[in-house]
């Protein structure tokens, strides 16, 4: 098994746990301070979008929480516009919740270098 770096980590966590987009940028930056969790975004943008088109994660939106529950998976494009809105990795939209789910691949599968090209 490859090493992980720490923003894999934290997504495989937050993938795991069904876990809001929001909540992957709190957990990582271990703050409350919004204006940081914005900091990061990009990198777990090419992240998300690098696991998702391998299999390992999925990214839901909903209306209805728990999102990965209540709705069909984003994907292509509308992942993209997606993960380019900023109001999809705020906490403070009442009206829709976007998380991170496992995808249908092991993640044990993830070698080294995969997604060296996103970064």
């Amino acid at each position: 098994m490859k090493e992980w770096e720490d923003d894999e980590y934290c997504l495989f966590i937050n993938g795991g746990e069904g876990a809001d987009l929001w909540a992957l940028l709190a957990d990582f930056s271990e703050t409350e301070d919004e204006e940081e969790w914005r900091t990061h975004i990009p990198r777990f943008t090419r992240l998300i979008r690098c696991w998702q088109r391998l299999g390992f994660i999925k990214v839901f939106q909903s209306d209805e929480w728990p999102a990965d529950r209540t709705s069909e998976e984003v994907t292509g494009q509308a992942l993209d516009d997606l993960l380019a809105d900023p109001a999809s990795w705020e906490n403070e939209d009442p009206l829709r919740w976007t998380c991170v789910a496992s995808g249908d691949r092991d993640i044990h599968e993830l070698e080294e270098g995969m997604c060296d090209q996103e970064r």
